[in-house]
């Protein structure tokens, strides 16, 4: 086989191609559960049930900043001994906006100094991103810059009616592919949906609209009318990377233990609880406001791409209906009318 970029494999043959894979892999994708499409373990590919799949409930930085990871182990006398990543992993079916948040978690945990946990868990998972037929009914990914994927996957897929599409993005797909006889070269690009969004939020200067507008009452209204500080938004959205880690000391072998990485979320008050029981993000409005500025301020000042996907999974989840596009679209407006004012 060549070096081709793109290739088609029959949708009759997509079956047989993941139960080849599944001799050396571990193979998730998105199955249907009694409230939504979740990444679970499919050994017959026959649990591959992709219609009405708009995106997963919760997004696949979960692989690779699990909650509850164990670090490392440490005994008596000075062992310690790390905690390896386990077996080899396919995702297929990640959406072109989580692939953008992996992107954007690359930036934060691979940087000086990397997080080698995570950067384990990236070298060995392959991520096979699938583009959309259909927006969500809460996406706004085309706003954020996040409806298509250009980087950050292995493979590709299109769904092309009776085929996928297929365009390779590292050599790491570049070998399955070349591993397979059911896939065919192909000089055509993969022919995509047109998307249809009903949300969508106006990027145009809007760090500094954000960064004008931080003592805005419209924070206080949102704060403590709506906001429960449940923290549903962050826990499923595909760029919060914040985690907590704690020693678990073993009863049975005293002097030996785990050192456990877990989820943390900006939205509780004990987050920012310091030396001398001091909260230094104690008001709602402190939280809520980070929550948005650390997506659409933040992340773009300090790794030069929005922390926002637009994947609409806060909005989705969130109890009371806090809508992130309806927030900025105020911000936007109290921030035009002042300056027409002035």
């Amino acid at each position: 086989m060549s070096g081709s970029k793109f290739y088609v494999i029959k949708k009759s043959d997509f079956p047989k191609f993941i139960g080849s894979l599944s001799k050396n892999f571990k193979v998730f994708a998105p199955v249907r559960g009694e409230k939504d499409f979740n990444f679970k373990e499919v050994k017959p590919s026959k649990e591959i049930d992709l219609e009405g799949y708009i995106n997963t409930e919760f997004p696949p930085k979960k692989f690779f900043i699990p909650d509850g990871e164990v670090l490392m182990e440490y005994e008596k006398g000075g062992k310690v001994k790390r905690k390896p990543a386990k077996g080899r992993k396919i995702l297929f079916g990640v959406r072109p906006c989580d692939v953008h948040g992996l992107i954007v978690l690359d930036k934060v945990m691979m940087s000086e100094p990397v997080d080698v946990f995570y950067k384990n868990k990236r070298d060995s998972i392959l991520v096979f991103a699938l583009n959309c037929r259909e927006a969500g009914e809460n996406c706004f990914c085309e706003s954020m810059g996040a409806k298509e994927a250009k980087e950050g996957f292995d493979l590709l897929f299109t769904d092309h009616g009776d085929e996928y599409h297929v365009e390779v993005g590292s050599e790491k797909g570049k070998e399955v592919i070349g591993k397979s006889r059911l896939f065919k070269e192909t000089d055509k690009e993969a022919e995509k949906a047109k998307l249809v969004f009903k949300k969508k939020i106006n990027t145009e200067n809007l760090p500094e609209i954000m960064k004008d507008r931080f003592e805005s009452k419209i924070w206080e209204e949102t704060a403590n009318k709506k906001c429960l500080s449940c923290a549903s938004c962050t826990s499923v959205c595909p760029t919060c990377y914040c985690f907590d880690v704690f020693h678990l000391n073993s009863i049975e072998k005293p002097g030996s233990g785990k050192i456990i990485r877990e989820w943390s979320y900006c939205m509780l008050k004990p987050f920012t609880k310091v030396a001398g029981e001091m909260i230094f993000r104690e008001p709602r409005v402190e939280r809520v406001k980070q929550f948005f500025y650390h997506k659409l301020v933040y992340g773009k000042e300090n790794q030069g791409k929005y922390h926002c996907v637009g994947c609409g999974r806060c909005i989705t989840e969130c109890m009371t209906k806090i809508d992130i596009t309806e927030e900025v679209r105020k911000i936007r407006d109290e921030y035009e009318k002042r300056k027409l004012r002035a």
